[in-house]
């Protein structure tokens, strides 16, 4: 599931369709809300995953530009630039594996802002159907 999907989806599950019988509408709260929490709590596994993988491929950087790699990594991709110390984070972060994993890092994070906007959408809504219940009573005089 990718970000498109995910606001597809919830164009499906955020608006009130029936406003004739609004505590349906609430109940349908409790149907949506927990398959937005999975999909949270799955984009932060992922995320987290991405992270770890990040801090190996930015060692196995590091290795590879400070001159430490083993010799059969420089035979698969010879490097013959004498990095200095404080040049090695430019040439680590200009790295095209570095920056792939960066933008998969800041796509997760952007889907799971999104996410989060759509959880508390969802607890707002609960609000909006109590208004609306609030003032179907108060304009038929029960209130």
């Amino acid at each position: 599931m990718n970000l498109e999907d995910l606001k597809i989806e919830a164009r499906k599950d955020l608006p009130i369709l029936d406003h004739e019988h609004m505590d349906q509408e609430s109940y349908k709260n409790q149907v949506i809300k927990p398959k937005w929490l999975e999909y949270k709590t799955n984009f932060d596994q992922l995320l987290i995953m991405r992270k770890s993988e990040h801090q190996k491929l930015y060692r196995e950087k590091w290795e590879y530009y400070g001159g430490k790699s083993d010799a059969k990594v420089y035979a698969a991709r010879p490097f013959d630039i004498k990095v200095l110390k404080n040049d090695l984070q430019m040439y680590i972060q200009s790295d095209d594996d570095i920056l792939e994993l960066q933008n998969k890092i800041a796509y997760y994070e952007l889907i799971i802002k999104y996410i989060e906007g759509v959880l508390k959408s969802i607890d707002n809504r609960g609000w909006d159907i109590r208004h609306a219940q609030d003032w179907k009573k108060f304009e038929a005089g029960m209130i």
